[in-house]
C-alpha cells in the first residue's frame, strides 16, 4: 500500500501525543499507575494494530498457505494483549484498567479518523465525477 508509512507515523504520533498529555494528568494527580497503564495500553494497541495490518498484507500476499501462521499469531496476539493490564496493573485501582482499555482502543479510534481524513481529502481532490478508486 502505497503512503502506508507516513499513515502509520501519524497514526502513532498523534496517539502518542494523546496517550502522553493524558498520562502527565494522570500524574500530577498521583495516579502513577494509570498513567503507566495509558502509556502501555497505547503502546500495546498500535503494536496490535500495526500488527493486524501487516498480517492482512502478508495474507493477501502469501493467499492460503499463509493461514496457519496467521491463527497461530492472532491467538498469541489476543492472549498478550489480553494479560497485559494484570501484569501492568495487578491488583491496582480499577482507573488502572480503565486507562489501560483506554490507551489500547485510543490508537484505533485515532487511526479511524486519519484514514477518514484522508479519504475526505482524496475525494476532494477527484475532478473526474469520483471514478478514481486509488488512495495512494
Amino acid at each position: 500500500m502505497e503512503g502506508f508509512r507516513p499513515f502509520q507515523a501519524a497514526v502513532a504520533s498523534r496517539s502518542l501525543a494523546v496517550a502522553a498529555i493524558a498520562a502527565v494528568a494522570l500524574a500530577a494527580t498521583r495516579q502513577p499507575l494509570p498513567a503507566l497503564a495509558l502509556i502501555a495500553g497505547t503502546l500495546i494497541g498500535l503494536a496490535y494494530l500495526f500488527h493486524i495490518a501487516t498480517g492482512f498484507n502478508r495474507l493477501v500476499k502469501g493467499g492460503k498457505r499463509y493461514m496457519p501462521f496467521l491463527i497461530g499469531e492472532s491467538v498469541l496476539r489476543v492472549l498478550l494483549a489480553g494479560a497485559a493490564p494484570f501484569l501492568i496493573v495487578g491488583r491496582g485501582p480499577w482507573l488502572g484498567y480503565f486507562t489501560y482499555l483506554a490507551g489500547f482502543v485510543a490508537p484505533l479510534a485515532v487511526a479511524i479518523w486519519a484514514y477518514k481524513n484522508r479519504i475526505d481529502a482524496h475525494s476532494a481532490q477527484t475532478t473526474d465525477g469520483g471514478t478514481h478508486t486509488s488512495l495512494g
